[in-house]
Parts: C-alpha cells; structure tokens; sequence
C-alpha cells in the first residue's frame, strides 16, 4: 500500500449534509446551542433552503425522514470548549445519550472526552475533544 495514491485532503471542505423537516430547530441546535457560526446560506436571507456550517450543510427538506437502520450512524464534531457547549445543551433540554467522559481508545491513540447527544431530527451528534 505505500505506492497507494494519496488524496490532497482539504479539511475545511469536508461536512455532512444532513436533510431537516425544521431548518430554524436545526439552526438552533447548530448554531445557537453548540456554537458552529454560518458559514453561508443558499436562498433568500430571510427563507434559505440551504444553510452551511462548519462540517454541516443543513438542507430544509419538509418531507424529510429518519428511517431506522439507516446506513447513517452519526455526525462527530471536535469542540475545544465541550464542557460548556455540554451545559448550553442540556439548560436547553437536550439530554445526553451518553454522559460526557474521558475515554483512552487504542485506536485512536490517545485521550479524548466525548458525548453523545440527538439533533432536532433524531441525528446522533458526537461531540469530542482530543486531549493532550
């Protein structure tokens, strides 16, 4: 595998476009609550269809589904300040599926804390931070 060609990754491009029956519930959790700014909006300002973020493009589908068993696991985002966001959260009535912790995974090789919470729509959001 080492003469294997390598992509010229661009981090910053990288997101899931998640589809959402509620945008403004979506924006909320998003951008309200953990704190991911607007990168842009597709649309009229005051009615977008489609709104960017940070490692998320939220994409206003009315007739949008969760079906169960679906390929989708989970969105993982890496937050610095977790431990505030966590509190933004829950004070908002969102309650974690799996409580904030540290854990030591061989896999990833070093120390992380990570939670679990659910969007509006019923997504499962890791929220993580990689600790030093």
């Amino acid at each position: 595998m080492a003469d294997a060609p390598a992509a010229r990754v661009n981090a910053a491009a990288n997101h899931v476009a998640l589809r959402v029956r509620d945008l403004d519930a979506a924006l909320r959790f998003y951008r309200d609550l953990i704190g991911l700014p607007v990168s842009r909006v597709g649309g009229p300002a005051d009615d977008p269809q489609v709104v960017w973020l940070p490692g998320v493009q939220l994409i206003r589908d009315p007739e949008a589904t969760a079906a169960p068993g679906s390929t989708f696991d989970h969105l993982a985002l890496g937050i610095d300040n977790i431990e505030e966001v966590c509190a933004r959260l829950d004070a908002a009535g969102f309650t974690a599926e799996t409580p904030l912790q540290r854990r030591s995974r061989e896999e990833v090789g070093r120390e992380l804390t990570m939670t679990f919470y659910r969007d509006p729509e019923g997504n499962r959001v890791e929220l993580l931070r990689y600790d030093e």
